[in-house]
């Protein structure tokens, strides 16, 4: 969008792409435009959008319960696995989150208003609208499922008359009229190809992410909760009468979630604010019982050997891809102390430590990983080191294409955020290797043993796949792949030159030993 100066038509891979709409999009391109085409810049968005959600958090727990509730679900949020992952990831999905639970706070917000209520109304139509502009529809049935919620126990709708009249209007100004100026554009195919197969097919369709059980999500919320997850069951029975439509809220955007085909981790984001609300409930409590004790004491200990799993599943790792052995210390000290430290709470358990013990904890230990271990991480990888040889590549061939068959180390997103280089996605790399168009082939194993004798060899990398970075992965271990970029064309890149006459006396050494 900045580079072509076009901010109707989202692009990627150089194609219209209707997937989304371009909310989250037009934000990312007002920061590139400020701050220039860097990772940092793209990830401000959900940066801020999380921070944002948040203090929209606090203020929904002291519209619902009270002040200490609101701070203390802001903190359970701020700890939770999920969003401390997604506020750093350039996604559209934790901006969702923050528009969904704005405007179920408007709605609640508008039954104790007086003068300031078609005021509110047309907020929570702009809001709505925002949210519609982010993800569709999705966006309207999550909130929407909230604010009946709500209003089923205030047994009233929270807008009334006109003041739905006002929401409607200010909804289809901030969220239609995108939609209404494509149609304009481009005719109804777009339109046709966001709401049917992005939306309704990816509800009921065969689309990827599908064939999960509808119980997915209770073991996915499980993990990716992680810590407060190991409270949450208890934290739900212990609410009380009075207090349950919370709960309500919860089960009722659950249930179109696992009644979809398709069915991500992240997609939990819009409930964790509830979620979050929930478990400080739990926290806040004066007293705990017995039972409550006896369930914080075994989440605590569970958490204690869970967070000891850390530093060994580094170990899993191959060490070219980890940080220096003061950072693996540090990570080892500091696993050790918060074990300690959840060891304690639960032998004398009260709201406090527990809380301290597993927020605390997992924000400690989420920080060394994210400062310490991701960059090293990413360092080690060769995406950076193959961008560079592509683009010195085609500086003597700028028409020569680039192909691959498979992606573990995600070199293409490199490849086209740095370099604007879109990939051919192909496996019948023979009949373009003896193609007389030009191309680079990015090789696996496998396809270098059999394609490298025929091709001019351009470099050769070390890489883990990129679920290496997985729950997954962690457990089944991962071992680096051999990846070679190869072409199909001669150069007269001196460099290309030099390379090819160091390797080929390389090979004639090495027969003549072989001999001896």
């Amino acid at each position: 969008m900045v580079e072509s100066g076009d901010y109707l038509v989202p692009r990627y891979r150089g194609e219209p792409f209707f997937d989304k709409p371009p909310l989250a999009y037009w934000l990312m391109a007002g920061s590139f435009r400020v701050f220039g085409f860097t990772l940092e810049a793209a990830r401000l968005v959900p940066v801020l959008s999380a921070l944002a959600l948040l203090a929209t958090t606090a203020w929904l727990g002291r519209l619902v319960f009270d002040r200490a509730t609101g701070v203390v679900a802001a903190a359970v949020l701020a700890s939770t696995l999920l969003f401390l992952t997604f506020g750093r990831v350039a996604m559209a999905d934790m901006l969702l989150a923050l528009w969904t639970t704005v405007a179920v706070a408007l709605a609640i917000a508008a039954e104790s208003a007086n003068d300031r209520r078609r005021l509110i109304a047309i907020a929570l139509g702009v809001v709505l609208g925002l949210g519609f502009m982010t993800k569709g529809p999705i966006a309207l049935l999550l909130a929407g499922l909230g604010i009946l919620s709500w209003a089923w126990y205030a047994r009233r709708l929270p807008l009334r008359g006109s003041e739905i009249g006002f929401a409607a209007a200010a909804f289809a100004t901030s969220g239609l009229a995108w939609f209404a100026l494509v149609y304009r554009r481009l005719g109804l195919e777009p339109l046709e190809y966001f709401f049917l197969r992005e939306n309704l097919e990816r509800f009921a369709g065969e689309t990827y992410d599908a064939g999960r059980s509808p119980a997915y999500y209770v073991g996915a919320y499980l993990a990716v909760g992680l810590p407060w997850s190991l409270l949450f069951p208890r934290a739900a029975i212990r609410l009380p009468r009075g207090e349950r439509t919370v709960l309500v809220w919860l089960l009722l955007m659950a249930v179109p979630l696992s009644l979809a085909r398709g069915k991500i981790d992240y997609y939990l984001l819009p409930l964790a604010p509830a979620l979050s609300l929930v478990v400080a409930r739990f926290l806040v409590a004066r007293e705990w019982s017995i039972a409550d004790r006896r369930w914080a004491r075994a989440a605590s200990a569970i958490f204690a050997a869970g967070i000891l799993l850390v530093p060994m599943a580094t170990l899993r790792v191959p060490l070219e891809w980890l940080p220096g052995a003061g950072a693996q210390v540090a990570l080892v000290a500091i696993t050790v102390v918060v074990a300690v430290a959840s060891v304690a709470a639960a032998a004398r358990p009260t709201p406090a430590r527990i809380a301290a013990a597993l927020g605390g904890g997992t924000a400690a230990v989420f920080g060394v990983l994210a400062v310490f271990f991701l960059p090293a991480f990413r360092a080690a990888q060769p995406n950076h080191a193959m961008t560079q040889d592509v683009l010195r590549e085609r500086q003597y061939r700028p028409d020569a294409a680039v192909v691959m068959c498979s992606d573990p180390a995600r070199v293409q997103r490199d490849l086209l955020f740095d370099a604007r280089i879109v990939v051919l996605e192909r496996c019948d790399l023979w009949a373009l290797a003896s193609s007389p168009q030009p191309f680079l082939f990015v090789l696996g194993p496998d396809e270098t043993q059999s394609l490298l004798p025929q091709l001019r060899p351009v470099a050769g990398y070390v890489a883990l796949p990129a679920t290496a970075l997985t729950l997954s992965g962690v457990v089944a271990g991962v071992r680096p792949q051999t990846l070679a970029l190869v072409a199909n064309f001669e150069t007269g890149d001196p460099v290309a030159e030099v390379k090819r006459k160091k390797d080929r006396k390389r090979v004639l050494r090495d027969g003549e030993a072989s001999v001896d």
